[in-house]
């Protein structure tokens, strides 16, 4: 009678055992107090540290039109809220419930909940906004890396082509040999 009676109780204590290990649910009053959180005031320091950690982001997103950046507007539905970067929060643990959106002027920190704009920041050095096609790496950097001085814009010789092959036009390239 007693292997039963202890059998029954185990299996009741395993069947129990999950509900009071970990409740995870959300507690309304919790929520209520995070909606109501007051507005975020960055002193001169988090404000330097936010465009420190954001300059050398490649998040920039482009402004949508007739759009002005204003603390407690919230942003366009074209628009999306990036996380905070990890080593900004080290130094400054109260952004961590803050999103930010990098545009070509301005970093907009931002509540990701309500996508409200909570602050308004010139970057150091904004970019123009407009898409621009990629330098040629190897007549710039690349030349500083092996020790030459990169090419000047001045010199825009015309691209040569290949030697032609049969049926490909004469572009003045050819080879001596092979032609009569």
């Amino acid at each position: 009678m007693k292997t039963p009676m202890c059998s029954v109780a185990a299996m009741l204590f395993l069947l129990s055992a999950p509900a009071i290990a970990d409740d995870r649910t959300l507690n309304p009053n919790d929520i209520t107090v995070e909606a109501k959180r007051p507005m975020l005031q960055l002193n001169e320091q988090q404000r330097a540290a936010i465009q420190d950690a954001l300059e050398n982001e490649n998040t920039e997103q482009k402004t949508p039109p007739k759009f002005e950046a204003k603390v407690g507007d919230t942003i366009p539905s074209t628009m999306s809220v990036d996380v905070m970067p990890e080593q900004l929060l080290l130094r400054e643990p109260s952004l961590k419930q803050y999103g930010y959106a990098k545009l070509s002027t301005d970093v907009l920190v931002l509540d990701p909940m309500k996508k409200a704009i909570i602050a308004v920041l010139p970057r150091k050095s904004p970019s123009s906004g407009k898409d621009q096609p990629p330098a040629d790496w190897a007549a710039t950097r690349g030349r500083e890396l092996t020790g030459q001085a990169p090419e000047s814009k001045q010199q825009s010789a015309p691209a040569l082509e290949p030697a032609g092959d049969a049926g490909d036009k004469s572009n003045g390239n050819e080879a001596a040999t092979g032609q009569k």
